[in-house]
């Protein structure tokens, strides 16, 4: 699928954007003034790692599910 310059650009603009903003949401996390804010930043790092771990052991990719449907049928 073709996609025009001007649409590519936009979208990459939007994506760039989009990952400043949470760059700079963390940093504004990590520097909070109380030890609540520092202790509460670390906590939600903490978890999404966590779930990115647990999805990878227990999602199979797609290509073991080919492989098992293969083997199926």
């Amino acid at each position: 699928m073709a996609r025009f310059p001007e649409i590519e650009s936009e979208l990459n603009r939007k994506r760039i954007k989009a990952e400043v903003d949470a760059i700079r949401l963390e940093e504004e996390a990590v520097k909070g003034k109380t030890l609540l804010d520092k202790s509460l930043a670390w906590l939600g790092k903490w978890m999404i790692a966590s779930g990115e771990k647990l999805r990878k052991q227990h999602h199979p990719s797609q290509e073991s599910a080919a492989k098992l449907a293969n083997k199926v049928a």
